[in-house]
């Protein structure tokens, strides 16, 4: 579990690593080699992603995980699960 602390969706429209990485510091405040999760791949790794997001305070939980979510609902269906970046 943790906190939403920042979002980003608006992704620049840029091919330059240098140039994208300036705006990933700009939103979350720290360096894309700090802290992104597979920083040592290449940038085209990455670079068609829809959006990255960042977490404070991350603890161990107990419970529900997302992927019980659905079931605990009643459907039955598990949700369709995506990479996520924490940093």
């Amino acid at each position: 579990m943790g906190n939403l602390k920042a979002v980003w969706t608006d992704l620049p429209d840029v091919d330059e690593e240098i140039t994208f990485k300036k705006e990933f510091h700009r939103c979350f405040g720290c360096g894309w080699d700090k802290v992104m999760l597979g920083a040592e791949k290449p940038f085209d790794h990455h670079r068609y992603w829809d959006g990255y997001f960042a977490v404070a305070s991350v603890a161990p939980g107990q419970g529900l995980t997302v992927l019980d979510v659905a079931v605990a609902g009643g459907d039955g269906i598990k949700p369709v699960c995506y990479n996520v970046i924490v940093t």
